[in-house]
């Protein structure tokens, strides 16, 4: 996805980072309807397995972003 420039920023990250979303939760959703479908639990487990790491990945993103902010006056 190609972003657009204004104001100083870019969005075309932000853009991206939607598009990896919802190709992220799609994956999840297909493993979980198959497994359910397929009564597979190992793809059931698989799927709660990506699910966390995506949060800690998720939660790796934050804290780097936290990091980067400047440092408050006080």
């Amino acid at each position: 996805m190609s972003g657009h420039q204004h104001h100083g920023h870019d969005h075309g990250q932000a853009l991206a980072a939607a598009g990896d979303r919802r190709l992220i939760v799609a994956l999840l959703g297909a493993e979980v309807a198959t497994g359910a479908l397929a009564h597979s639990l190992a793809l059931l487990s698989d799927a709660a397995h990506m699910l966390t790491d995506a949060a800690a990945i998720g939660l790796a993103l934050v804290a780097t972003r936290l990091a980067r902010r400047p440092r408050a006056a006080r």
